[in-house]
């Protein structure tokens, strides 16, 4: 049971740094070549982001297949994907929030190192919330 939790915990972080790199590239890159701001341009980088994660958890974090057979077709995943989207908005919403407060806050010109604090506070939460019930079978 030791190894599943370490297992889980490794995967967790190995997909959710792919799912952040994702989404912190995108966002560099919309805020960067576009007039959009920080906080629409967050927004359209975790639309992009949500499939790494969902497909990296569902396939590596929280693989509901037994030994013999790692790879799931993909309809298998459809009872999880509308859990872990509802985990991923909570969590993006959170995210979002305290992404807009530390805006307020420090400015705009701080939004990469606001991104990177929040990012860290909200890992926990989708976490627990994909553990304990999105990718629960």
């Amino acid at each position: 049971m030791k190894n599943v939790a370490s297992r889980q915990a490794l995967w967790f972080l190995v997909v959710g740094a792919c799912a952040a790199l994702v989404h912190f590239l995108v966002l560099v890159s919309i805020v960067s070549v576009t007039s959009i701001t920080p906080a629409w341009a967050n927004a359209m980088a975790f639309l992009v982001a949500f499939s790494v994660s969902f497909l990296g958890h569902f396939y590596l974090t929280f693989s509901q297949s037994d030994s013999s057979s790692k790879y799931q077709p993909w309809h298998q995943s459809l009872p999880f994907l509308g859990k872990w989207f509802a985990s991923s908005v909570a969590g993006f919403i959170a995210n979002q929030a305290l992404f807009l407060l530390g805006l307020n806050l420090f400015g705009e010109r701080y939004y990469i190192l606001v991104w990177i604090i929040v990012t860290g506070v909200i890992t926990i939460m989708t976490f627990a919330l994909g553990k304990f019930w999105a990718f629960k079978s």
